[in-house]
């Protein structure tokens, strides 16, 4: 019970951690903690893998002023893999639009070897900020 609470709170504090990646133009997070194989599906339908996620913070083409998780719940399995889902609260700029309001997302991690890696991550637009 005890590896669940510490895998849940490592997990949590990574998601929230990948969150700020963002704001901060953090791409040593991103390129230590998405897979390769990594997926990301977005409010507008585009998808990215690890190398255009990455590229899109560094050239600013998503640049995020703020995002935090509002409510977060994991989901652990085999204790080498994860499913966190929640909402959170974003205002940020994607190719030139601003975009800022709730946010509903799934993200996947496992863990290979000692580190957790994110593999999968939807989001979806649910409303706006409060």
């Amino acid at each position: 019970m005890e590896e669940r609470r510490t895998i849940e709170e490592t997990l949590r504090s990574l998601n929230q951690r990948w969150m700020k990646s963002y704001t901060e133009h953090d791409a040593e997070f991103l390129e230590t903690h998405m897979a390769e194989s990594y997926v990301g599906t977005y409010p507008d339908g585009s998808v990215h893998n690890k190398k255009s996620e990455i590229e899109a913070v560094k050239s600013g083409n998503i640049a995020i002023v703020e995002m935090y998780p509002i409510e977060m719940d994991v989901q652990i399995h085999n204790l080498t893999a994860a499913v966190l889902t929640g909402t959170s609260s974003v205002e940020a700029r994607v190719e030139g639009k601003v975009v800022n309001g709730r946010l509903r997302f799934t993200d996947v991690w496992v863990k290979t070897g000692e580190n957790w890696q994110a593999v999968a991550s939807h989001v979806t637009q649910i409303g706006q900020p409060d």
